[in-house]
């Protein structure tokens, strides 16, 4: 048995989802791959992570976990939170138990929060079971998917060659500012989304990067990179995503310099992770597929 999570990367929203607030989610591949396989082993989880705790709190079983990580462990795609979400179908389909994402969050905030700091959000494994772009609200108990419906808008994702724990930042993190902006920015980039208007998604992304920074919620090392990014032809809206925006940095670009600059960010060794076209697209992995749903 396997099971295949794909990436995910906050297009908006990842600070007003720690209150229940609006976010977007962009999940893409390739995928993260855990396989159940015929010996009691864990290979590539480790047994202090969240998915790694919460195995070994089960009963014991004939059967173990292999895991591969098709980013090599570089961070900021939400491999922790893929790990814990196939770990919870492992124990669903071995325990003949039907995935529901009520038990899943429960379970998810039993192993990744331990009290400290700010409790995570936990739109990372909502958005990582479903596919192609996820909004979800919280405090409204809604989710939704969309494709890309962009006519002249692309998006590149790079690596910024840097790595930040999600869990390590929350830890000694404060929220001692309102959310409700970021999250009415990821409103509006629902609305772009239903509206199939390029110039909305690229103002709301522009100004959450904006709002950012002036949060002091960017690393400085991301503050110069998205910068040097941005000026590149063609580059309409970039921001940093996740913790500080450290990990990995969205450009959202004209699509006839899509790929011209895919290329040229290859060449000058960039880490380019996916595009639009990488979109993960296939089944809801706790539930079935439909427009909206309560969580």
């Amino acid at each position: 048995m396997k099971w295949n999570v794909p990436a995910k990367t906050f297009l908006l929203g990842e600070y007003a989802a720690l209150e229940g607030g609006s976010a977007l989610v962009l999940t893409t591949k390739p995928c993260f791959e855990l396989t159940l396989v015929d010996e009691p082993i864990i290979k590539g989880i480790d047994p202090a992570s969240p998915a790694g705790r919460y195995w070994l709190s089960l009963p014991p079983v004939a059967q173990g976990l292999s895991w591969h990580d098709p980013y090599d462990g570089i961070g900021g795609l939400g491999a922790s939170s893929a790990q814990f979400l196939a770990v919870y179908l492992a124990d669903c389909h071995l325990h003949n138990h039907h995935p529901n994402r009520k038990a899943l969050l429960e379970r998810y905030f039993q192993f990744a929060w331990d009290g400290k700091g700010i409790k995570p959000s936990g739109y990372d494994v909502l958005a990582q079971e479903q596919q192609q772009c996820v909004f979800i609200n919280r405090q409204r108990s809604e989710t939704r998917n969309y494709p890309w419906p962009f006519g002249e808008l692309g998006f590149i994702l790079v690596h910024s060659s840097n790595k930040l724990p999600t869990h390590q930042h929350l830890q000694s993190f404060q929220l001692q500012f309102s959310t409700e902006r970021l999250s009415r920015l990821a409103d509006q980039g629902c609305m772009a989304f239903e509206q199939a208007n390029d110039t909305l998604l690229v103002n709301a992304v522009n100004a959450c990067q904006q709002q950012l920074e002036a949060l002091h919620l960017v690393a400085p090392e991301s503050v110069k990179a998205i910068a040097a990014l941005k000026s590149n032809e063609g580059v309409v809206a970039a921001k940093g995503c996740g913790a500080l925006g450290a990990d990995v940095i969205l450009l959202l670009v004209e699509k006839r310099r899509l790929s011209g600059l895919r290329n040229e960010l290859l060449a000058q060794e960039c880490n380019v992770l996916a595009t639009n076209v990488d979109l993960y697209i296939g089944e809801h992995l706790v539930e079935s597929s439909r427009i909206k749903t309560r969580i």
